[in-house]
């Protein structure tokens, strides 16, 4: 994609917009003054047409006919450019005009014309005509009725074209002058302005994942206009931030777990060949290894449950998840855990109130009551009661679990979905967590569009909320069978986080 400077752009622009404005005043202003200049040029041809219309009278004496005072028409007044003009009477026997001049040529006048606009002798001219004009000077015993004159006038136009023109550079002149100043300032308020820019670029380019400090310069923060800019940039750093510690912390936990797991197999290993040992203390060796393969592997699964979550996450819905019954997940996975709870001898109440069907899968759903049921039955003491409730509201169906346990201390709550985060005895080792069931539930939840909150009370127990939106559809044919029974290879992956 070719490459464009905004500074060249609002430059041209804002050049552009001023020659275009200069263009227009010297129009404007050159189109005004011809109006003017032509307005006053026929104001003079027809007061020059008047006085030849005043000197045209009857004899004194009471003879018949016209005269005409030759000596006092006016002389031109633009100097070397003629100017013509005829009179004549109605009655036709009188017709006066400019010496040398061919009074035929005033013939091609409209009939009507006020004005005529001509060319004679390669030199414009423009003609007044003033018709039906009475005789001013008149004597007793002229016969009756008085004859009516037509005066035609015509000067040159040459001498006002030169003028306009002369006007219109002025104007121009006028114009440039005011431009280049303009043009300056512009250009100097363009930098200025895009300045802020250039810093929010800068401070912009010295991120990385050494440095996330992100600091706009005190320009860029007052500009309005990047405002909006300036906060998604700190939004989104901030999201990558604590993507990237997160990123930086699982690998760094996982490979702590991986290789405590690894250091008990080794040192395991090395103690049944250090010496010569009785088959009793290699089956006890074997047994001890046995198991910390086995809590590798699920340490393994649930890491893979947490990338496969977070990919889905990250890929959106899959199409395939159709309407189910929220209630079958939750009886499921009270089904899987019950003999591990019977084990603690802790009792698990379920309830249900109001419809509850949601458009997800039914094996993710069961993984994520799995989650929430163990931490609770490994968190509370021996004999206990967990609740354990399902309340459909319109539009929304809410998920309970609670425990009568110690709770959560506060400082500890905001962190408890995080992964690898242990605060309390569910997550210790002693109990064979990882620190990872409420991350993986919290993924699923988000990935349903639901959402999941822990609350707690210092030594009165705890509650996970989880909300999701209901289905339009209803479970039926084509759709996920509520009935249908979990996969097997769900069955076999959960329990191995059970100690």
């Amino acid at each position: 994609m070719k490459k464009f400077s905004l500074k060249r752009r609002l430059i041209l622009a804002v050049v552009s917009s001023q020659v275009l404005l200069a263009i227009g005043l010297v129009l404007v202003g050159t189109s005004f003054s011809r109006h003017s200049i032509r307005r006053a040029f026929d104001v003079y041809l027809e007061g020059r047409a008047q006085t030849i219309a005043a000197i045209v009278y009857f004899p004194d004496d009471g003879r018949p006919g016209l005269l005409f005072n030759s000596a006092k028409v006016p002389p031109s007044s633009q100097h070397g450019h003629a100017e013509v003009f005829m009179v004549r009477s109605d009655h036709g026997d009188f017709e006066k005009y400019t010496p040398g001049f061919d009074p035929h040529f005033f013939d091609g006048i409209p009939p009507r014309a006020r004005f005529w606009d001509f060319r004679m002798r390669g030199e414009p001219f423009r003609a007044i005509v003033l018709r039906d004009v009475p005789i001013q000077d008149t004597e007793e015993g002229v016969p009756l009725p008085l004859p009516r004159l037509t005066v035609i006038y015509a000067a040159s136009t040459r001498g006002i074209q030169h003028q306009i023109t002369r006007l219109g550079i002025a104007i121009g002149a006028v114009s440039l002058l005011v431009l280049v100043p303009t043009l300056i300032l512009a250009l100097w308020n363009i930098r200025k302005a895009i300045a802020p820019l250039n810093d929010l670029a800068i401070a912009a380019g010295t991120i990385s994942v050494e440095s996330w400090s992100f600091k706009p310069s005190r320009a860029a923060e007052s500009t309005k206009e990047l405002e909006p800019l300036i906060g998604a940039i700190s939004t989104v750093l901030a999201g990558l931030e604590a993507a990237f510690i997160r990123q930086r912390e699982f690998l760094g936990d996982a490979a702590h777990e991986l290789k405590t797991s690894l250091a008990i197999l080794k040192s395991t290993l090395q103690m049944l060949l250090n010496k010569s040992r009785k088959s009793n203390e290699h089956e006890a060796g074997l047994t001890t290894m046995n198991r910390d393969c086995e809590r590798l592997e699920r340490l393994l699964d649930r890491m893979l449950q947490t990338a496969r979550a977070e990919q889905r996450l990250a890929g959106g819905r899959e199409s395939r998840s159709g309407p189910v019954d929220l209630v079958v997940s939750c009886e499921a996975a009270i089904e899987q855990l019950a003999r591990f709870a019977a084990e603690r001898e802790i009792r698990i109440d379920f309830s249900t109130t109001g419809e509850a069907v949601i458009c997800a899968e039914l094996g993710d759903l069961e993984l994520i009551w799995l989650n929430l049921l163990e931490i609770v039955v490994q968190e509370i003491p021996r004999g206990s009661i967990v609740e354990a409730r399902v309340v459909g509201h319109p539009g929304t169906v809410t998920v309970t679990v609670a425990d009568p346990g110690c709770g959560i201390d506060p400082e500890h709550l905001p962190h408890v979905f995080e992964r690898f985060y242990r605060a309390d005895r569910s997550r210790a080792r002693a109990t064979g967590g990882f620190g990872l069931g409420l991350s993986i539930s919290k993924s699923f939840v988000t990935l349903y569009g639901g959402h999941i909150r822990a609350e707690s009370t210092p030594n009165y127990g705890s509650r996970f909320i989880v909300d999701f939106p209901l289905s339009e559809e209803r479970v039926g044919s084509g759709s996920t069978d509520p009935a249908a029974p979990v996969s097997h290879g769900l069955r076999e992956a959960i329990p191995n986080d059970t100690p």
